[in-house]
């Protein structure tokens, strides 16, 4: 089974993987990121702008989550995809490669989004995350459309974990 973990950049995607993958033996995290980055730089294809964009993005990252998905139970992509007919092409590939695929998203609030980018303390572009805020909310009713939906304003990162967690086992529980 692959679980694709999306939601706004802050939300906290990959630290309920990490969760997920310390209490799930089985589980492990497949980084999108990294095909994104190799297209990007190591092949030359995109010299600024989204890798997303490009087809071969999608058609690689199915291609190597799929591969990855061998031997995880589940195998989980925490990764941000904001237009939706990127996470149907996405999500329809793996499938058609005969993967069982669940979608999640965690969602917040805007206040919240903004709260929690601005209190990371990890290295990175926090107003690069924080560009993106509005452009997750003009995506989120189009992406609480596609699959399973956790409201993560009130909940503590472990709090999320268990919410996922047992999403997880009820599709594990349910016949492809």
């Amino acid at each position: 089974m692959i679980v694709w973990i999306n939601g706004p950049f802050g939300v906290g995607k990959a630290t309920v993987t990490a969760e997920l993958c310390r209490r799930l033996p089985k589980a492990r995290a497949f980084d999108a990121e990294r095909v994104g980055w190799v297209l990007k730089r190591a092949a030359g294809l995109l010299s600024h702008g989204d890798h997303q964009d490009l087809p071969a993005w999608r058609t690689a990252t199915v291609a190597a989550a799929a591969w990855q998905a061998r031997g995880a139970d589940p195998l989980l992509v925490p990764m941000t995809v904001l237009r939706r007919r990127y996470l149907d092409e996405l999500l329809g590939g793996l499938r058609a490669r005969g993967h069982r695929v669940h979608h999640v998203l965690l969602d917040a609030s805007a206040p919240v989004l903004v709260e929690r980018i601005e209190a990371d303390e990890e290295p990175g572009p926090h107003g690069w995350d924080l560009d993106h805020v509005g452009t997750y909310l003009v995506a989120r009713h189009d992406l609480r459309g596609a699959g399973a939906v956790v409201e993560t304003d009130d909940l503590e990162p472990a709090e999320v974990a268990d919410h996922v967690g047992a999403l997880i086992a009820e599709w594990s529980e349910t016949p492809n």
